[in-house]
C-alpha cells in the first residue's frame, strides 16, 4: 500500500493513503471532528499528502457546535418518522443549544415532543453514520423536489444568510445520509457539515418547547413552527 507524509497535531507520521481521521484518533473518544489544513472536517474526510490534521474534541467550542447541529439533524428526522408530511426549513446550532424550523401538518403539541424525543433516542441508540456525499445543483433539486425549503435554499446558496449557511454555504453543494446499520441511507438531509461520526456520540438532551417563527426571518415569508433546545441542552 502506498503511504503519504502527514503531520497529527503538529507530529510528522507516515500513514497509508487509505487511513482517516477517524482511525488517527480511534483512541481518543472525546475527538469527533478534526481540521485539515485549518479547516473544519468529518472524521470520514480522505487524506492527502501534505496534510496537516488537528484533532477536536467534544468539548471545545467548535466540537459543541458540531454536536448541537448533529443533534438538531436527529430531531428533524425524528419528526418526519414520526411525522411523514413535515417539510424541512433549518437547523442551525446556536450558542446556547439548535433550532430546527419545520412546516408540519398541524402544530407540535407537548405530547408530540415526547414522541420526538422517543423516535431521536432509538436513532441514537443505533450508532448511525454520518455520511457526507457531494451533489449538484440539479441532482439536489431533483431529489429533495418534495422539499420546497430545501429547494430555496439551492437557488440562493450564494447568499444564503448566516443560519442557512449551515446548509448550503459552503465551495460545495452537499447531503448527508444517515446510513443504518446494513450500511444503507435511512434519511437524508441538504448540509454543508461536519458532523459527527455516529449519532451515538450525542448525549443526554430534552426538547423543551416549540414557537412559531417567520422562514428565514422574513415577515413576508411562510410562519413556520420551531423546535429548539433549552440553553445547554446537549451537555457534556
Amino acid at each position: 500500500m502506498s503511504a503519504i507524509a502527514i503531520k497529527v497535531d503538529g507530529v510528522s507520521v507516515a500513514v497509508e493513503a487509505e487511513i482517516r481521521p477517524t482511525q488517527l484518533f480511534a483512541e481518543r473518544k472525546e475527538v469527533i471532528v478534526c481540521k485539515v489544513n485549518g479547516v473544519l472536517k468529518d472524521l470520514w474526510t480522505e487524506l492527502a499528502d501534505g496534510d496537516s490534521v488537528e484533532a477536536i474534541s467534544i468539548s471545545s467550542p467548535e466540537g459543541l457546535s458540531v454536536l448541537r447541529h448533529s443533534t438538531a439533524h436527529v430531531m428533524a428526522q425524528a419528526v418526519q418518522q414520526v411525522f411523514a408530511q413535515t417539510q424541512l426549513g433549518i437547523g442551525p446550532p446556536i450558542t446556547d443549544g439548535f433550532y430546527y424550523d419545520f412546516e408540519p401538518e398541524r402544530a407540535f403539541n407537548p405530547e408530540d415532543l415526547v414522541k420526538i424525543e422517543s423516535a431521536m433516542r432509538k436513532i441514537i441508540k443505533d450508532g448511525q453514520r454520518f455520511r457526507r456525499r457531494v451533489t449538484t445543483e440539479a441532482d439536489a433539486l431533483k431529489e429533495l423536489a418534495h422539499e420546497p425549503y430545501k429547494c430555496e435554499l439551492i437557488g440562493i446558496k450564494s447568499g444564503a444568510g448566516d443560519e442557512a449557511s449551515v446548509e448550503v454555504g459552503g465551495a460545495e453543494l452537499t447531503i448527508y445520509d444517515n446510513l443504518g446499520r446494513d450500511g444503507q441511507p435511512v434519511w437524508s438531509d441538504l448540509c454543508r457539515g461536519p458532523h459527527l461520526p455516529s449519532t451515538k456520540h450525542i448525549p443526554a438532551f430534552k426538547l423543551m418547547r416549540t414557537a412559531a417563527a417567520y422562514w428565514r426571518g422574513s415577515e413576508k415569508n411562510p410562519l413556520l413552527q420551531r423546535s429548539r433546545s433549552p440553553k445547554k441542552l446537549v451537555q457534556v
